[in-house]
C-alpha cells in the first residue's frame, strides 16, 4: 500500500503471530493479510476481521474460558467474551476504561458492517467498489490493531489454563520448580519395552503415585525431535524382531495316557524349562501368597478355556505358577479397575501365552482370565 508495510502502521498482527509461533491458522491468516496489504486487495476487510475473530477464539481458548453459545458467533459476541475473560467486560458506571472497551465493541460492530459492504469475499456479496481505498483500509487496519494490542497487553496479565495453553513449558517455571521440589520420581522399563514413570506427589502412598507410560517413539518425537529423525536414520533398513517361537517344552517322563493332577507335581526330578528371548522362565513348582489359587486356575484354564483337554496339565500348571508369582507384584490395590495396572497384567500374560505355549490358549482369552484374577485376587494390601 504506497511501499508502506503492514507491520509499521499495525504491529499488532505480527505481535499475535508470534505470541502464539503453534498456531497454524493464525501463521497463514498473517501472511495472507500482508500479501492482501501490499497489493491493496479487495479482501483486506474479510482477512482483518478473520483475523481478530482468530485472536479472540485462541485467548478464549488458552484461558480455558467458556466460548459464546452461538455456533457462527459475531465479532462482538467474541469480542465479549474475551473481554470477560480478561476481567474487562464494559459495564455501565466503570469510568474511562468503560468508555473506551465500549469503543472498542463499536469499532467491532463496525468492522462487521463495513465487511459487509465493502468486502470482496465477505459472504458471497459482490463488491460494489473494484479495490478498498488507501483510505477504508486504513480505517480497518487501525481499528483491528488497537483491538487486539488491548487483548494482548490484558492477556499477559492472566495465568492461562493450564489444560488447553499453547505457552511453552518456561512460560510457568514458578510452577515448575514446585512440583520439581515436592515430587518423587521412579522409572522402569516394563515387558513391552515401555518406559513407565511413577510420579509420586508428597507424601502420597506408592500406590496413589501417578504413572506415565510412554514408548520409545513417543519419547524421541516430543523431547528432540532431531533424535527422532536420527534414530529414523539408524534404523533404515532393519526389520523390526519378530518373537521367536519358544521351543516346545519337553514333556516328562509319565507315560502319556497318565491322568495329570492339577496338584504341584511330586518331588521328582523336574524337566528343564529354557528360559525365553525376553527372560521370562517358567515356574515349576509354586508356594507363595496365592498358592490356594493353583488348583482353582488350573481348572478354570483346562476346563472353560480348553474345553476339557487335559493332554498339555504339566503346560498348564507352569502357566498357572508363573503367573500366580508374578501376580503377587502386578496385583496392586484394585489394579483391575485401574487402567495401568490391568494393561500390565495384561502386557505379562500375553507374554506368558508365547513362553508356555499352550495348544488353544491364545489372547483371545486374555480377557476371560483377567476376568477370572479380578475376581480371586483383589489386590495387595499389605
Amino acid at each position: 500500500m504506497s511501499g508502506e508495510r503492514l507491520d509499521d502502521i499495525a504491529p499488532a498482527f505480527r505481535a499475535a503471530k508470534e505470541r502464539w509461533p503453534d498456531a497454524p491458522n493464525l501463521q497463514q491468516h498473517y501472511d495472507d493479510l500482508v500479501l492482501t496489504f501490499e497489493n491493496n486487495g479487495s479482501s483486506l476487510v474479510e482477512l482483518t476481521k478473520s483475523f481478530l475473530e482468530m485472536v479472540c477464539q485462541t485467548v478464549i481458548r488458552e484461558l480455558g474460558a467458556t466460548p459464546p453459545a452461538s455456533s457462527s458467533p459475531s465479532t462482538s459476541e467474541l469480542l465479549a467474551c474475551v473481554l470477560d475473560a480478561l476481567d474487562l467486560r464494559n459495564q455501565r458506571g466503570a469510568g474511562a476504561l468503560g468508555k473506551v472497551i465500549s469503543g472498542h465493541n463499536k469499532l467491532a460492530d463496525g468492522l462487521t458492517e463495513l465487511r459487509n459492504q465493502d468486502g470482496m469475499v465477505a459472504h458471497g456479496k459482490d463488491g460494489f467498489l473494484d479495490a478498498i481505498s488507501s483510505r477504508h483500509a486504513r480505517v480497518y487496519l487501525l481499528s483491528a490493531d488497537t483491538i487486539i494490542t488491548l487483548i494482548l497487553n490484558a492477556f499477559d496479565g492472566k495465568e492461562p489454563s493450564l489444560l488447553h495453553t499453547r505457552e511453552p513449558p518456561g512460560r510457568f517455571r514458578h510452577l515448575n520448580q514446585r512440583i520439581d521440589a515436592g515430587c518423587g520420581l521412579d522409572a522402569e522399563v516394563d515387558e513391552t519395552g515401555t518406559l513407565v514413570l511413577h510420579v509420586q506427589a508428597g507424601p502420597q502412598s506408592d500406590d496413589e503415585a501417578i504413572e506415565l507410560r510412554v514408548t520409545p517413539s513417543e519419547l524421541l518425537y516430543y523431547l528432540d525431535r532431531q533424535a527422532y529423525v536420527s534414530v529414523l536414520e539408524a534404523l533404515s533398513g532393519v526389520e523390526p524382531e519378530e518373537p521367536e517361537d519358544e521351543e516346545p517344552v519337553e514333556a516328562s517322563s509319565a507315560e502319556p495316557d497318565t491322568e495329570p493332577s492339577p496338584q504341584m507335581p511330586e518331588e521328582t526330578e523336574q524337566p528343564v524349562i529354557p528360559p525365553s528371548a525376553s527372560g521370562l522362565q517358567l515356574l515349576t513348582e509354586y508356594e507363595g501368597r496365592y498358592a490356594d489359587k493353583v488348583t482353582p486356575l488350573y481348572e478354570f484354564v483346562i476346563h472353560s478355556l480348553l474345553g476339557g483337554q487335559d493332554t498339555q496339565a504339566e503346560r498348564v500348571l507352569y502357566f498357572v505358577y508363573t503367573l500366580l508369582a508374578r501376580m503377587e507384584v502386578l496385583a496392586v490395590v484394585d489394579w483391575h479397575e485401574r487402567p495401568s495396572a490391568r494393561s500390565r497384567v495384561q502386557v505379562f500374560i500375553k507374554r506368558l501365552m508365547r513362553v508356555a505355549a499352550v495348544e488353544g490358549l491364545d489372547v483371545v482369552a486374555i480377557p476371560s482370565i483377567i476376568e477370572w484374577l479380578a475376581g480371586q485376587i483383589p489386590g495387595n494390601e499389605t
